[in-house]
């Protein structure tokens, strides 16, 4: 059950559509959100603060100007934030942290029984295009569930889980499952995207403990499928398209490379293709 949930806030334009997804979430299980911005000073901390005098003075001049400026955005969209929910009257609290971004959202997600973010979300206030690992850190060092969103909210009324029966894909069906955000009634299909090498033995059992598992949780609207293709995210993304899923979960370690500058990879593509909300367990 969920009774507490955190927004991690940042400038970004999936930032008021994480902040609906939370709402919907909180009104449904009569839980809490917490809006936390981030003033990141391992970001903007100088390097030659410790150099000439006159190299120093500036230095610090110039981290005393980020740091201030990077506290009015956090002001800023704690004050969004706190405008948009008090509208809801759902119960909320509003937190400004200062240090490594990662660290304090993970730190808040002790606390906390689901994450919900936006993926464009960057956490330096002062640079917002830049990219970061962020995110990547959150979702493999975490301890709570994260839902990563778009730019549009959808209610979940479909689920494609991308299971091939890893420990990570196995944490994040579970992580749902315990959660269960989206009650009991849900159409749920099973994809397991083999790779193009011999048909392995265990392929078929994969999804039929899979199916178990779920089937002893009340959920009984499922579906299975079993494919062959040599890039899973492309399967994965072209499935759910096929089938008009609001949400694809998935093992977190799986992502564990989204904000590398790795591109390329399966993950990143799910990351930066995908149109649908992500769900993810650590």
């Amino acid at each position: 059950m969920i009774k507490r949930i955190l927004i991690a806030l940042d400038p970004d334009d999936d930032t008021p559509v994480a902040t609906q997804y939370a709402i919907a979430l909180a009104k449904k299980f009569n839980a809490s959100v917490t809006g936390l911005a981030i003033v990141d000073t391992s970001n903007i901390y100088p390097t030659g603060i410790m150099g000439e005098p006159d190299i120093t003075h500036h230095a610090r001049n110039l981290w005393e100007e980020l740091n201030d400026e990077s506290r009015e955005i956090a002001k800023k969209l704690l004050d969004r934030f706190q405008e948009t929910v008090e509208r809801t009257g759902i119960r909320y609290t509003a937190i400004k942290k200062e240090g490594a971004s990662y660290e304090r959202i993970i730190e808040g997600m002790k606390y906390h029984d689901l994450l919900v973010v936006g993926r464009d979300s960057h956490f330096f206030y002062n640079e917002p295009k830049r990219e970061t690992k962020t995110l990547a850190q959150v979702v493999k060092h975490g301890v709570s569930p994260t839902l990563v969103v778009m730019d549009r909210y959808k209610e979940v009324k479909k689920v494609l889980v991308a299971f091939d029966g890893s420990n990570p894909s196995a944490r994040s069906l579970k992580g749902f499952v315990q959660l269960m955000p989206y009650g009991k009634e849900l159409e749920i299909e099973l994809l397991h995207v083999r790779d193009e090498d011999p048909d392995n033995e265990n392929d078929e059992s994969v999804l039929d403990y899979a199916e178990h598992y779920l089937k002893e949780h009340e959920f009984t609207n499922i579906s299975k499928v079993s494919v062959t293709h040599k890039k899973p995210s492309e399967k994965i993304l072209e499935h759910q398209k096929e089938t008009g899923a609001d949400l694809i979960i998935l093992g977190a370690h799986a992502v564990s490379a989204i904000k590398r500058l790795t591109f390329g990879s399966n993950t990143h593509d799910l990351i930066t293709q995908s149109d649908t909300p992500l769900f993810l367990s650590p």
